[in-house]
Order: structure tokens, then C-alpha cells, then sequence
């Protein structure tokens, strides 16, 4: 173990890059104008209040009956197209102005009832869409279409903007794409009947559209679909259409992303395979240690099961009413756990390969090399002086990889005309959506870094270092293929050029890699996990919510709990040592001073 004074440098670099990296939150992941983090009991109270308006919930306390959850969403194709149109500036105004690109959903269902209530709010509490089930023998009116018309107009209404009737509306005047936009009103695009064994259903489209190839150079186009069962509107939803030219484009510009990432994944399959050789010859020679990949492995595994066991609007939607519910969890998580376990069978492999090249390059035998304190904190060394500095420095390291990330990232603005999407998307709902959303992030993040790095760093780091000797390369190819494989991450900045964000991520797996050589895989892990719980807590840190934010802060400060308690360990320890009586045949009574010795000059 280095000692701390070797690391002095560390702090002061770690304070800077840490300022950095904070203060470019919001200019790596701009956050949607809306509150992302509405509390569950007003989206439960509005949303029961809307079926209540829509006569589909007969009271609006009459909720106790149901299981209800929530989540947030974001239309990304739609965001996307929004952003690169008409700018972030156009597209925040729009989010703010009630348009649906993101929205949060709420899902009710009850046991024994086929019918489930679903209801679309965006954050601002007006209403997106709503929804009931409606089995296809229920019985009902049989209205003509145009006696059903009026009912859809009604329900349309609730969305606000007014209805043109006839052809398409003249377009607005004014400049500014979001006044413009509101002064939009519906026009009516479609319609069509089907009939049902006791009841006639009507479904009407509407369409609001601007278009102005002067001023705006894009298109703007939102559609609601209105369903009328028999006398009674049963659905009503609106959403942003991304019109086929923009949907071309943005199939385009997938191509070269499509191809770095499947070339990282195709020398990820090569690692793999390596992974595999290097264990089954380990374990002939009988050099693999399987009692410590079988614990991680299995630790990574109880992460990501756990998370699903957390996600409860997945849980919920994939429950059908007229199951016990629990039967529905166990089939959900069962195959939700079938689809990843191959995952962790080659970690283990990987654990194992990686463990015993490391401690044939670090010489250290069993005591485990690199991975020492990492296996120490597995058997509970929580309070080890040694795992507590990891984990400073873990989070240290962590500070700077953010930093890096922030000042790529600047670069690439300033001279490759990157920029990074407005959010949340991807794996911001992990703590965004979840039951529990500080548990969720730890246990999904933990889950992220150990997996990547005992993979891409204690194996792979270890693997290149003992086969070329160069640790330059046993840093910098991890880091390229880690990099590769992030390429389609839409969550990650930039957006553009297509291979900024390989560049940006194979700039902190190489950070990831020397600190790996530097310490320890405790270190890295760390870091790793402190970087992701910075940023995907990012909207709940710059949340309105006071008790979320307090929540968000205490769960990035979570990789300090080692240092913490291996500090409080050794401060009770320096007490005892002071505390405890000196012994010997002198207890009790003054030693006598040791006489000087003389020169023999």
C-alpha cells in the first residue's frame, strides 16, 4: 500500500477537477425545463383527479382499491429531432410550454380487473393522455360517427388549442417558434369505426402542424388520437411526430455510430474469449482462486437483480390483473435474470483469469496483487486502513475522471462543434423511476462498476501488462475498447461529432487504467462508481425538492462510507493504544532516564 503522503499530489488536482466537473453538470447533461422529480402522491392525486374528469374513476379517492407507480419518460426520437431542428434553446421552450416530450405516467391496475387506468401528466400537471382498458365483449352504445364526433372534440379540448375545422390552418406569423407553436390549432386528420359484438367504436385523429421552411427550417407536427367506446371516451393521447424526413436523417447518422460500437463489442468478444482461455488454464494448473470470483460474481448478479426488484412501473405493466401478482413478479425477474445470467458466468471467468494474472504480474502471491483490498473489503475488512484510503482515493480519482470528461468535452465544443442533448434519457431512470431511488443507483451503478472494471482493468489491463510488458498499452487498449463500446449512449455527451463520445469515454478509461497500474482495483471501482453516481443523480441534485436533493447528496457521498469507517476504526484504536497501561516491571512507577552516551572522542 502507497502510503498517503505519496498521493498529496492527488487532493489539490481532485479539488480542481471536481469544481470543474460539478459546475459543467449542467452543460454535459442539460436537464429538460420541467421538474423531473414531481413526488409520487401529486402525480397519484392528478392523475386520479383526470380520470375522474374523464368519468373512467368514480371518485378521485377511489385509488386505494389499485397498485399504482410512476415513472418518468422522454420521447427521445422526437427530442432529438426537436434539438438539432430548431435548437435547444426552441426545443426547452417547447418542453416548458407543455409539449409532450416528457411526461410522467401513471399506471393504475387492480386485482381481479382486466382494465387498467393510465394517465400521461407532464410536469407541469397538464394533461398528455389517458387511457382505460376496455375488454372487446364489453357491452355499449352503438353510435354513427358523427354522434361520436362531439365526444372526441370535447376530450380534445382537454389538450387544449383550438379546433379548425376543414382543411389545414393558415401557418402563424410570428418568429418565435414557440409562440408560433402555441397559436397552432388541431385540425381533423382521420377517423374510422370498427364494430365490437356489443358496442360501436370510433377512433378520431387530429393533427396540429407548423411548417415554415423560411424561418424555421423544420417542420413541427403533433398527433392525438382520440378512442370514443360506444357513448364513452375510453383513451385520448398526444404526442410529437417526427416527420419522415428527419426520421431518414437520423437513421443516417446512425451508421458510423453503429460502426465504432460493433467494433468495440467485436474486440470485447475477443477479450471474452481470451478471459476464457487464460481461466481454463489457470484452473488446470490450479493458480485460479474461484472462491473470490464466485463471491463478486454473485455480489454483481444481487445488484442487478435487485434493481429489477426496485423497478416498480416495469414490474407493474408486465402484471395481468387476473394473475396473483405475485406470480407475475417471479416470471418477470425470473426472465428478466435468465436474459443476463450468462453475463455472469463470464465475469467469473473474467474475475478468475483477471485475480491470477494479477498476482503473476505483481509477484504477490496470494495475498492478492492489485486486488488485495478489494478482496479484503469482500471478507468484510470494511474498517482496514487499506481499504479505507482506497476508497479515498477511489473517490479522488473519481472527481478527476469528471473533470477530464468536462474539459474533452469543452474542447470538442470549441473546435468540433460538439454539443451534448438535453436529458434524462438511457440510465437516468434507474434512480429517476425506481421505488427506492438512492438504493436503486447504488445497487445498479455498483453493478456497472464492477463489471466494467474487473473486466476492461484487472483482467484485461492485467492480461496486455504480463503479454507485452508495456503498461502504456495495458492502459491504452482497455480504454479504446471501453470507449468503442459507449459510442451509442446517447446518454453520454456529446451528441456530436459521431466519434466525440468514443473519445471522451477512452480519455477516462485511460485515467481508469493508470490509476489501476498506479493503486489498486479498489481504486478503480471507486472512481468509477463515484463518476455515475454523480451524474446520473444530476437531476436529483438540481431538483426542486429539498428532502431529493438531501437524498441525491448522501448517495453520491456513499463511496466515502469505507474511508469513514476505517478513519472512526483507527481514531478508536489510537485511543486505546493511549489509553492502555504501559506493562513491564516499571507499571506504576517512573522510568528512570537512559544516561547519554559519551563520544569516544
Amino acid at each position: 500500500m502507497r502510503p498517503l503522503r505519496d498521493d498529496r499530489w492527488l487532493w489539490p488536482l481532485a479539488a480542481i477537477a471536481g469544481a470543474l466537473f460539478f459546475l459543467s453538470l449542467g452543460r454535459l447533461w442539460p436537464l429538460a425545463a420541467a421538474d423531473l422529480t414531481v413526488p409520487r402522491a401529486t402525480l397519484v392525486s392528478r392523475a386520479a383527479h383526470a380520470l375522474r374528469a374523464q368519468g373512467l374513476l368514480a371518485r378521485a379517492a377511489d385509488t386505494t382499491d389499485f397498485t399504482i407507480a410512476t415513472r418518468l419518460a422522454t420521447d427521445e426520437g422526437a427530442l432529438d429531432y426537436v434539438e438539432r431542428t430548431f435548437g435547444r434553446d426552441a426545443a426547452q421552450a417547447l418542453i416548458h410550454g407543455g409539449s409532450a416530450l416528457v411526461e410522467h405516467e401513471v399506471l393504475l391496475k387492480r386485482a381481479g380487473d382486466p382494465d387498467a387506468r393510465w394517465v400521461a401528466l407532464h410536469p407541469d400537471g397538464s394533461l398528455l393522455g389517458w387511457l382505460r382498458g376496455v375488454q372487446d365483449d364489453a357491452a355499449g352504445a352503438r353510435l354513427a360517427l358523427d354522434a361520436a364526433r362531439p365526444l372526441a372534440e370535447t376530450a380534445l379540448r382537454r389538450f387544449g388549442r383550438a379546433l379548425h375545422r376543414g382543411a389545414w390552418a393558415p401557418e402563424p406569423q410570428e418568429d418565435d417558434i414557440d409562440t408560433a407553436w402555441r397559436n397552432v390549432p388541431w385540425a381533423e386528420t382521420g377517423a374510422a369505426s370498427r364494430e365490437r359484438p356489443a358496442r360501436t367504436d370510433h377512433s378520431f385523429t387530429y393533427e396540429r402542424l407548423l411548417r415554415d421552411p423560411k424561418r424555421h427550417a423544420g417542420e413541427l407536427r403533433e398527433r392525438a388520437v382520440v378512442t370514443v367506446s360506444g357513448d364513452r371516451v375510453t383513451s385520448a393521447r398526444r404526442w410529437m411526430v417526427v416527420p419522415a424526413a428527419g426520421d431518414r436523417a437520423a437513421r443516417a447518422r446512425e451508421a458510423p455510430v453503429r460502426a465504432l460500437q460493433t467494433a468495440g463489442f467485436a474486440l470485447l468478444v475477443i477479450g471474452a474469449i481470451g478471459a476464457l482461455a487464460v481461466f481454463l488454464l489457470r484452473l488446470r494448473d490450479g493458480s485460479a482462486r474461484l472462491g473470490r470470483a464466485a463471491y463478486w460474481s454473485a455480489i454483481v448478479f444481487a445488484c442487478a437483480f435487485l434493481t429489477g426488484v426496485l423497478a416498480d412501473y416495469a414490474l407493474l405493466a408486465g402484471w395481468d390483473p387476473l394473475w396473483p401478482r405475485w406470480v407475475a413478479r417471479f416470471t418477470s425477474l425470473a426472465n428478466q435474470s435468465q436474459g443476463t445470467a450468462w453475463m455472469f458466468v463470464l465475469l467469473f471467468a473474467f474475475i478468475a483469469a483477471g485475480d491470477a494474472l494479477d498476482r503473476e504480474v505483481t509477484g504477490a502471491g496470494d495475498a492478492g496483487g492489485r486486488g488485495a483490498t478489494l478482496w479484503r473489503l469482500g471478507r468484510g475488512g470494511i474498517a482496514d486502513a487499506a481499504v479505507g484510503l482506497a476508497s479515498l482515493r477511489g473517490f479522488a480519482v473519481g472527481l478527476l475522471c469528471g473533470g477530464v470528461m468536462a474539459a474533452t468535452v469543452w474542447g470538442l465544443e470549441r473546435w468540433a462543434g460538439a454539443y451534448a442533448g438535453v436529458q434524462p434519457t438511457g440510465f437516468f431512470f434507474y434512480a429517476l423511476n425506481s421505488s427506492v431511488p438512492s438504493l436503486a443507483t447504488l445497487l445498479f451503478f455498483t453493478n456497472i462498476a464492477l463489471l466494467e472494471e474487473l473486466g476492461y482493468r484487472l483482467f484485461a489491463g492485467s492480461w496486455l501488462l504480463r503479454t507485452w510488458r508495456r503498461p502504456w498499452i495495458a492502459i491504452v487498449v482497455p480504454a479504446v475498447v471501453y470507449g468503442l463500446t459507449h459510442t451509442g449512449l446517447s446518454f453520454l455527451p456529446p451528441q456530436e461529432p459521431f466519434w466525440g463520445r468514443a473519445l471522451v469515454m477512452s480519455l477516462v478509461g485511460c485515467v481508469w487504467g493508470w490509476a489501476f497500474l498506479r493503486w489498486d482495483a479498489l481504486t478503480v471501482v471507486t472512481s468509477h462508481l463515484t463518476a455515475d453516481l454523480f451524474i446520473f443523480n444530476w437531476p436529483r441534485l438540481a431538483s426542486a425538492h429539498p428532502d431529493v436533493r438531501l437524498a441525491a447528496l448522501l448517495t453520491v457521498s456513499a463511496p466515502l462510507l469505507p474511508a469513514l469507517v476505517a478513519g472512526v476504526a483507527a481514531l478508536v484504536r489510537g485511543r486505546r493504544a493511549l489509553a492502555a497501561p504501559t506493562g513491564g516491571a516499571h507499571d506504576g512507577a517512573p522510568i528512570a532516564p537512559v544516561p547519554r552516551q559519551e563520544s569516544p572522542s
